[in-house]
């Protein structure tokens, strides 16, 4: 069985109800299921077997949630895949993950051309005017549903975890039932629910909360590709939204566009943050001006990716995570693993269904992270006298911006490829808006090196999220034994050189 399976059966017991709002089209869960079943029936023809692993480049679409559910239920491997990765981070993931095939819009087709004589697939799929997708799901009658196995790999996520660079999570069936079930358990949400899912499905985060749980439950799917304030007021407007799963920076937007100051929320009983820090300001202004609690979480791609959240059986603490949800298990520890009293600052750890199979070809750094089934996560904080957990900052070199990991190796190292470049450090700064942003010190050998040149050099290959917003040039970078740079002395040094 696999959540597959559950599409099959809303397909049956309920075929005409709205599985899919997007744009001005409503698409049924049988809809959903026929294109579902011919794209997997579609990719077996084409020789795509049961462990195949197969790339989703597509942003938030039918197509994408057609693809993953397909994928899934002839047993296959589904790699989503932010669509607006460079040729280079394409290139490694494709690679790195044995992809087979890969569904891309066909308006981002060249990113694939400037690869393809680098990879060797079995399919390309395009979505969008011209593309070949619609023509690859034309209508079948046959089944193309293959039984797997809960410990199967369902889904491979890729994340930096401790190491810095991207590995391919193993996320099994096992792990996306129990995710999906989440927003059951915690927030009551049932077939009668709406979510509005505006945050990348992409990513784990969009996929369970939005996705998975609503296809599992036979609950309908508010779906739109990119946020629009002027759409989503209409969207609140129209009283359909009953669940709203999101990042720090979308309620910020929210709060600070002025027709949202005219909107209710009368109709949505479940408000729910995660990806990065909600800032406490944000909170109280949600709360005060629409009486609704936002409720933060939180999560890793290793973890399917939800651990914690302040579910509605429990009094809420806006700045805490809340407590474990069902059958997750969390300890805060040392650096030996020796378990810290309340108050006490250390790192998270947990275990649970909900824990990833491990990295994929990848067993140093699965054994780095997972020892005796607990998930080491990198992750500071502490537990309250209550049981509730908080972060406190972390152990990794990352940053969070607008709920996306950005891993300060993988930058330092691109900025440090460039001609004139000596030396370079990552790190990230408080911004209201997305947590945290990109911040970098750079050594340069050349004068004619500004800000621009250094952006327009990092666009080749990073990802937008990802190239630093401020960058900063000094005359060296101070690091410590373990060539950790001290960012306290780099700003002494700043102070000192250029004093107020």
């Amino acid at each position: 069985m696999n959540i597959y399976y559950d599409l099959v059966i809303n397909a049956k017991d309920k075929p005409n109800k709205v599985c899919i709002y997007y744009n001005n089209e409503k698409i049924t869960f049988l809809e959903i299921y026929k294109m579902a079943n011919a794209l997997g029936s579609s990719l077996r023809y084409a020789g795509i077997k049961k462990g195949n692993h197969i790339s989703i480049a597509l942003h938030n679409s039918p197509e994408f949630i057609i693809s993953y559910m397909g994928i899934l239920g002839i047993g296959a491997v589904a790699v989503p895949v932010n669509p607006n990765l460079t040729a280079r981070e394409l290139e490694y993931i494709m690679t790195d993950s044995d992809s087979r095939g890969l569904i891309i819009e066909e308006k981002n087709i060249n990113t694939y051309n400037k690869i393809k004589d680098k990879i060797h697939l079995t399919i390309v799929l395009t979505t969008g005017e011209g593309g070949s997708f619609k023509n690859f799901i034309l209508n079948t009658n046959k089944s193309s549903y293959t039984d797997v196995d809960l410990d199967d790999t369902a889904v491979l996520l890729y994340s930096s975890g401790l190491a810095g660079y991207p590995m391919g999570c193993m996320i099994t069936h096992k792990n996306l039932l129990h995710n999906s079930d989440v927003m059951k358990y915690c927030f009551n949400c049932d077939h009668n629910d709406t979510t509005l899912s505006v945050i990348p499905i992409f990513h784990g985060f969009g996929t369970c909360t939005n996705i998975l749980s609503m296809l599992r439950y036979g609950g309908s799917i508010y779906l739109m590709r990119r946020l629009s304030f002027d759409d989503l007021f209409h969207i609140l407007d129209a009283k359909l939204i009953t669940v709203i799963c999101s990042v720090p920076s979308f309620y910020y937007g929210l709060l600070n566009h002025p027709k949202m100051k005219e909107i209710n929320f009368d109709t949505v009983h479940t408000i729910v943050s995660g990806g990065s820090k909600l800032p406490g300001e944000i909170y109280d202004e949600f709360k005060k001006r629409y009486n609704k609690d936002i409720r933060q979480g939180y999560g890793l791609t290793e973890a399917s990716p939800i651990c914690t959240v302040n579910n509605k059986h429990i009094p809420i603490k806006p700045l805490s995570i809340g407590k474990t949800v069902h059958e997750v298990e969390a300890r805060v520890v040392d650096d030996n693993g020796k378990d810290l009293l309340p108050g006490e600052d250390g790192e998270l750890i947990f275990k649970g269904p909900n824990i990833m199979k491990g990295y994929y070809k990848n067993e140093i750094e699965t054994a780095k992270i997972i020892k005796n089934s607990w998930l080491y996560t990198g992750d500071l904080g502490y537990k309250d006298e209550d049981g509730y957990l908080y972060i406190t900052g972390f152990k990794k070199d990352m940053v969070i911006t607008s709920g996306f990991n950005v891993y300060c190796k993988e930058v330092e190292n691109v900025i440090k490829s460039m001609p004139g470049i000596s030396d370079v450090a990552i790190t990230g700064v408080p911004d209201i808006v997305r947590g945290s942003i990109v911040k970098a010190y750079v050594v340069r050998n050349d004068n004619n090196i500004d800000e621009e040149v250094i952006k327009r050099y990092s666009k080749e290959y990073l990802t937008s999220y990802k190239i630093p917003r401020k960058i900063v040039f000094v005359d060296n970078i101070p690091r410590d034994r373990n060539a950790k740079p001290l960012f306290n002395e780099i700003e002494n040094n700043l102070m000192i050189k250029y004093p107020c």
